[in-house]
């Protein structure tokens, strides 16, 4: 009774499936692929006993015949693609068809295995449950090997902590980052002791300071709140391993602690070590060039006079070096500080003998100054001398500039440099960048353009009060009754890059030129409506209206 029940009930099922599969509309495609990329059985088919289309850039597809199936196929794992071509990945089948369960890998803790691949069930729903559909069909295995989520971490991870006033840093210790249990330990010992100092962790001083940051921080704050015997702790381990704190990311900053920190002793043992490496090439190194400017900065007079004879003839390679440039501008700096403050504390003397030392980089930057000032580095090292550099120093620099400002005016990095002009320079050599702004009406070209723009809105800002009304009235010059006339500051208006001048204008013109521009602008106001760009001068007059 109970078969022929199960029977009916088959029965009943096949009737159902396939007044399914003449009726319902799937959202797939008629080969049976869906535009998400995985891949269906048509509902109106079922297989075929060991037949397969082999697609031109499809993988091996199964063919079903026009009676319909007993059971509506499972849905089947997309196939995925490799770089050495298509891989099926592993059936799982749905719960409730005549296929087995997919064996399962066998759950073992803290280690790696490989499972043997699956069968391929596809045909298993026709009745056939326990065997391939195809006994002569290679298997496809997964390209990559399949781990567990508990076999991916082997060793377990220690506290994580979140970085506060109290803790350095987010300090994640798993047997990938942290190999020496003694620096794992050391990292866990500083977070949870907000007294820590240099002698807990004394022996692996320097491992600890090429962790990560929050390590890192930790020694800096050691060296920096310290006693003298702490720093002098600190000191001894980084001169054993000067190699490799110099250019560490994150070690360099130890050395550039000890430097800020350290007595004048400790800071010449140090520089006895950097000797012995090569400085040069240090100059060079995105980290190690950190150490030496830090060095410079923080040294005594007569110690950065020394280090810097080792620049000799290679002033141009390191400007030009995206490293060096910053050594550099710091001896710049840090060498006219020195030669100042000499002729402030009334020494001519040492004043004159400091501006000499110095006086090689000077020599090549006078130059080179038009190359130097077009290039991406340079332009930073030029701005620098006419920004520190002694008067005699500067005024050679400015010289030799000015003579070729015109084609600095509109470069991509020369524009900054006469920006400089602008702000450090004397009134003659602002009176001569403002003649190649203004001469033959050639601020409504130079207002319109990307680079010189700034150079135009560097005088409104930083320029002398009569070379700002200078720019002022040329940009209210109206020729609008003239054949071919115009009125500057209605074209400069419209302009998407000008627009920003006017602003500029506008906003720094003192209340009887800022009357002007509000009379001129509002008089065109419907020439200026039909500009996307003019909207930004129109909204500053509408403010001002209201």
């Amino acid at each position: 009774m109970k078969k022929e029940e199960g029977l009916h009930q088959d029965k009943s099922n096949i009737s159902m499936v396939s007044a399914v599969a003449q009726t319902e509309v799937h959202p797939y495609d008629d080969d049976g692929y869906s535009h998400g990329g995985e891949y269906y059985p048509p509902t109106n088919f079922h297989q075929t006993n060991n037949n397969f289309q082999h697609s031109v850039g499809h993988p091996p597809m199964v063919q079903y015949s026009l009676s319909a199936p007993p059971n509506p196929p499972p849905p089947m794992r997309p196939y995925y693609h490799r770089p050495d071509g298509y891989s099926a990945a592993q059936y799982r089948p749905e719960p409730g068809y005549a296929a087995p369960p997919a064996p399962q890998p066998p759950q073992h803790q803290h280690q790696h295995f490989h499972p043997a691949p699956q069968q391929m069930y596809y045909g298993s729903w026709l009745g056939s449950t326990n065997a391939p559909i195809n006994q002569h069909q290679p298997m496809h295995y997964p390209f990559y090997p399949i781990l567990p989520p508990d076999a991916q971490h082997p060793r377990r991870k220690t506290s994580t902590y979140k970085k506060d006033n109290d803790h350095y840093g987010a300090l994640e210790l798993n047997v990938f980052q942290v190999e020496n249990e003694n620096i794992a330990s050391a990292l866990d010992f500083v977070n949870r002791n907000p007294n820590a100092t240099l002698f807990d962790v004394e022996g692996i001083i320097t491992d600890l300071a090429k962790v990560d940051e929050g390590a890192s921080r930790f020694i800096q704050k050691r060296l920096k709140l310290g006693t003298d015997e702490e720093r002098r702790l600190g000191q001894t381990a980084a001169l054993a391993s000067m190699d490799d704190l110099l250019c560490n990311h994150y070690g360099n900053f130890m050395l550039q602690g000890l430097f800020e920190f350290g007595t004048a002793e400790m800071k010449k043992e140090l520089m006895d070590a950097v000797y012995g490496q090569d400085v040069v090439a240090l100059c060079l190194h995105m980290h190690g060039c950190r150490v030496i400017q830090k060095a410079i900065r923080c040294l005594e007079q007569k110690d950065v006079s020394k280090l810097i004879t080792e620049f000799h003839d290679k002033v141009l390679a390191f400007i030009h070096d995206p490293n060096g440039n910053h050594v550099i501008q710091r001896c710049i700096q840090v060498m006219s500080s020195f030669a100042k403050t000499a002729a402030h504390n009334d020494n001519p003397d040492l004043a004159s003998s400091l501006s000499d030392e110095m006086q090689f980089i000077v020599d090549d930057i006078v130059s080179n100054v038009e190359s130097l000032s077009t290039h991406r580095y340079g332009c930073r090292v030029v701005q620098r001398a006419i920004e520190h550099c002694v008067e005699d120093q500067k005024n050679k620099v400015l010289e030799s500039m000015i003579s070729c400002h015109q084609k600095l005016v509109v470069d991509q990095y020369g524009n900054y440099v006469v920006q400089q002009v602008l702000a450090c320079g004397s009134e003659a050599h602002q009176a001569a960048v403002l003649e190649t702004l203004t001469e033959n009406g050639a601020l409504l070209a130079l207002s319109k353009h990307k680079y010189a723009s700034n150079v135009v809105e560097s005088v409104l800002v930083h320029g002398k009060p009569r070379h700002k009304e200078k720019i002022l009235e040329e940009m209210l010059k109206d020729t609008r009754g003239e054949v071919g006339g115009y009125c500057c500051v209605v074209e400069l208006a419209k302009d998407p890059i000008a627009n920003y001048v006017v602003n500029k204008a506008i906003e720094v013109s003192e209340s009887g030129q800022k009357e002007r521009f509000f009379e001129v602008i509002s008089s065109s106001r419907q020439e200026l409506s039909k500009s996307p760009y003019a909207k930004y001068v129109l909204q500053r007059i509408a403010k001002r209206d209201k």
